[in-house]
């Protein structure tokens, strides 16, 4: 199960202990997990979630159980994971909005609005999978929202930063924008790397032989299924939007891709810079009025880290 098996032979030293690991990790993980598994509420809380394996660390210690507490709260109602959806990225706007204060004021209720915001946004998945009450468009909604509540923050916070850079509380050493956009960048390049690890591990887990053509072939069969029900206009326009999407990603539907065998270990790796992950990171700093420390860990930090994970794929390759 694990990415990239190496060869037989001796492997030893430095390298050796690198590669492997993660895999110690993993193994740790998943004998905890079994252990757990034994009690009544975290089997439940276990299965609302997708897989622990695929799971950030930040979001198994803390966004997953904090959710689910809300999930629990929310079950005897008839609330819809879309709503839940809403609900968070009306978390998100509103904290991109006191960021853009620039003082530490704003900044703490900014960070524990966006805190919320990303704890919702976890529930929206859980109640899906506990109550069973997901649909097609709610994937689409939920990265909808997730792209929206991005935008609202991050620019929030950029004008947060230039007003108090302009006003003397926060000093760079560069223009505070430029900062930010490259942080913006680097957020973006981490988040399509862990999620390309993550979403084929979990294709793996679901169904060796799923590839994103038949994605597409399920979308149209609920674009034709919506197509005889009266209504349902956003919807119908969500579901097209998206099949243009996998249409852009795949290319021709005959074309079949190489598939790519990843492991538990390789999606712990590439978690620790995960959306979670940074979104931690700025709150933290946010709240205690530092947001240097958000840059030093998204341009210095994730980016070392993602330099260094190609690296040492090179070397598994290798050996």
């Amino acid at each position: 199960m694990y990415f990239c098996s190496l060869s037989n032979g001796k492997r030893h030293g430095f390298f050796h202990a690198l590669i492997t690991a993660p895999d110690l990790v993993s193994g740790f993980a998943g004998l905890w997990v079994i252990i757990l598994k034994q009690f009544k509420w975290f089997s439940e809380f276990y299965s609302s979630l997708k897989s622990p394996w695929a799971e950030e660390i930040i979001d198994l210690i803390f966004y997953r159980p904090a959710a689910f507490l809300f999930v629990k709260l929310l079950s005897p109602f008839p609330i819809t994971p879309n709503q839940v959806s809403c609900i968070a990225m009306l978390f998100g706007v509103t904290a991109g909005y006191f960021f853009t204060w620039g003082d530490h004021r704003g900044f703490i209720i900014g960070a524990i609005l966006y805190g919320l915001s990303n704890i919702f946004d976890c529930c929206d998945g859980m109640i899906a999978r506990l109550k069973k009450n997901g649909t097609p468009t709610g994937r689409i909604v939920d990265g909808l929202v997730d792209y929206v509540t991005g935008i609202a923050v991050y620019a929030g916070f950029g004008v947060g930063l230039a007003k108090a850079a302009q006003a003397g509380s926060l000093h760079f050493p560069c223009n505070s924008w430029v900062l930010m956009i490259i942080a913006s960048v680097s957020i973006i390049v981490h988040a399509v790397l862990s999620d390309k690890y993550r979403n084929a591990f979990l294709e793996q887990l679901k169904n060796p032989q799923e590839t994103q053509v038949s994605e597409i072939e399920k979308m149209r069969s609920e674009l034709a299924r919506l197509a005889k029900l009266e209504g349902h206009f956003f919807d119908k326009f969500l579901v097209g939007i998206y099949i243009r999407y996998l249409h852009l990603q795949v290319g021709k539907p005959q074309i079949k891709h190489a598939k790519q065998n990843v492991g538990s270990s390789t999606v712990f790796m590439w978690n620790l810079i995960g959306p979670s992950t940074h979104i931690s990171f700025l709150i933290v700093p946010a709240f205690f009025y530092c947001p240097s420390v958000f840059f030093f860990f998204v341009i210095g930090a994730a980016n070392a880290w993602v330099l260094f994970l190609f690296l040492l794929q090179m070397i598994k390759k290798n050996h």
